[in-house]
């Protein structure tokens, strides 16, 4: 089976960066546009994506991005349950192994046309690892899930 997710999109807050012994925990989510069709019209819809990233990612994350940021994602989709309140509660999260930060949020970027190229190149592209001011870093807690 494959789990493997793609997204670009733009932060809707800034990322929270939470320093633990064994690791960095950056915790944001991430508006991204969806096109559908409905009856007969195409239509446009916008998703959030809670994502999280660790280690190295993570600090990379906390120091190049903020609300608004825009960046492609590849990363694995994850769900779990916990206990709050005497209730139980489902969440499904983003674990990002890759970013690319494309531009600023102050940035005249505001065109979704070239989404599309963006996320085709995110993959596998050889200048997205070896950037380190563009891209971050594997997630090691990831590689063998």
């Amino acid at each position: 089976m494959l789990n493997k997710i793609v997204i670009v999109g733009r932060l809707t807050r800034n990322p929270q960066l939470a320093e633990k012994e064994d690791s960095d925990i950056a915790s944001f989510s991430v508006a991204t546009e969806r096109n559908y069709s409905y009856q007969g019209q195409n239509q446009q819809a916008v998703d959030y994506i809670f994502c999280k990233a660790f280690g190295k990612t993570a600090k990379n994350i906390a120091k190049y991005t903020k609300k608004g940021s825009l960046v492609g994602i590849t990363g694995h989709m994850r769900s779990y349950k916990y206990e709050k309140d005497k209730q139980t509660h489902f969440m499904t999260e983003l674990v990002v192994e890759t970013i690319k930060f494309i531009s600023s949020p102050n940035s005249n970027e505001n065109s979704t046309s070239n989404y599309s190229n963006i996320a085709d190149n995110l993959e596998g592209s050889p200048a997205l690892q070896e950037n380190q001011l563009s891209t971050a870093t594997q997630n090691p807690h990831t590689q063998n899930q």
